[in-house]
């Protein structure tokens, strides 16, 4: 059985707002429900991931998190499924709901993830520090803070294969090329200077400032159905794969797919550095050779596998991954306007190297069983 997503909303995306996280994600929410050609009242099912990932977070509901049973109250809807996913990610909502789709659970499901930087928010300067079970013998104190183990596999990479910080502003750079192009993005039309990335202050040696994605308040959505429900005048991304990082393989299984077949790949980029983890763990680029790939321009749109076409979340803003998965989206359905590369399929990865999932969306319907 074949599902897509077929529609895809989004809020503005700001710095900080006097509006609160259910404004945006209604917003984004409305948005979805008009590019899929739906109504509210079509919804039967539905899909968030409300957790609040940074590190001060007060995780308040209505904060800087919002669930399933306040979307649903507020929109209206009358759900035969949903569910609130603990600290996932827009890739593994896909996939829930494909599961859902083809059980037969839900007819239309909405997907919804905001973000929020609530006022006077130490956005990465949070001090829970407290381990639990085995990481209590295993986890330096402050390990989590500031993306501080990030930065330690970041060295580790960079010792072995003889990078320098250059390698990482050609990652910065590239985003904000791309961003350019890009509406929503927070960056766009701020192009970076090597000399100015140099210079910016450090947040865990080797990532500087702007080697992290800036939060944002602001929510994205999506719609997802069976294929013989797709409305008309709707533009489907078929969801031919997906997958997790314990067994990411089974993308290329699912789908029939290899990395070869890739028009382009949006990578999750909270850190600068983690582009190069799936570049090298996909097969896309022998082990050590990710950071070559991007400086000598083979990720660029013109390249031969654009990377980031929206710019990412370095270019964006910290939409969590959310931002991936939309440029997916777009680009499968060549609707990315001047971003757009050739439509094909198109992976979306979110989440750092030990906790990732991925999806594959692709503009034709499967003609393979799933």
């Amino acid at each position: 059985m074949s599902v897509a997503i077929i529609g895809f909303g989004a809020s503005e995306l700001v710095k900080s707002s006097p509006r609160g996280i259910a404004a945006f994600a209604l917003d984004a929410a409305v948005s979805a429900l008009a590019d899929a050609k739906l109504s509210r009242d079509d919804i039967d099912g539905y899909v968030g991931a409300p957790f609040a990932t940074n590190a001060s977070s007060p995780h308040a509901e209505g904060g800087d998190e919002i669930s399933l049973k306040t979307v649903a109250g507020l929109m209206g809807l009358k759900l035969s499924w949903g569910a609130d996913l603990y600290r996932r990610y827009p890739t593994d909502m896909v996939a829930s709901a494909a599961n859902a789709l083809i059980a037969g659970s839900s007819r239309f499901v909405l997907g919804l993830r905001a973000m929020y930087a609530l006022p006077g928010g130490g956005y990465g300067t949070g001090a829970a520090n407290d381990a639990f079970g085995a990481q209590q013998f295993t986890r330096p104190y402050g390990f989590d803070t500031l993306g501080a183990r990030f930065a330690s596999r970041s060295w580790a990479y960079m010792a072995r294969h003889g990078l320098t910080r250059d390698d990482l502003f050609a990652i910065v750079d590239l985003s904000r090329r791309n961003a350019a192009d890009n509406p929503e993005a927070l960056w766009r039309d701020k192009p970076l200077e090597r000399d100015a990335y140099m210079a910016a202050r450090m947040i865990a040696e080797p990532h500087c400032l702007y080697d992290c994605d800036m939060p944002v308040c602001g929510a994205q959505a999506f719609v997802m159905c069976r294929g013989e429900d797709v409305p008309s005048g709707a533009a489907p991304a078929w969801v031919t794969g997906w997958s997790g990082f314990g067994k990411p393989e089974a993308l290329w299984d699912m789908s029939g797919r290899s990395a070869t077949d890739l028009t382009s790949a949006q990578l999750y980029d909270g850190f600068s550095s983690m582009v190069w983890e799936w570049l090298d763990g996909f097969g896309i680029t022998e082990p050590g050779n990710a950071a070559a790939f991007i400086r000598d321009g083979h990720g660029a749109r013109d390249g031969k596998l654009p990377i980031n076409t929206f710019g990412g979340a370095l270019g964006e803003g910290r939409m969590h991954g959310m931002g991936h998965l939309r440029e997916a989206y777009l680009q499968a359905t060549g609707r990315a306007g001047a971003r757009q590369v050739r439509p094909g399929p198109t992976l979306a990865h979110v989440g750092p190297f030990d906790d990732s999932s991925f999806v594959l969306l692709e503009p034709d319907r499967p003609t393979r069983a799933q």
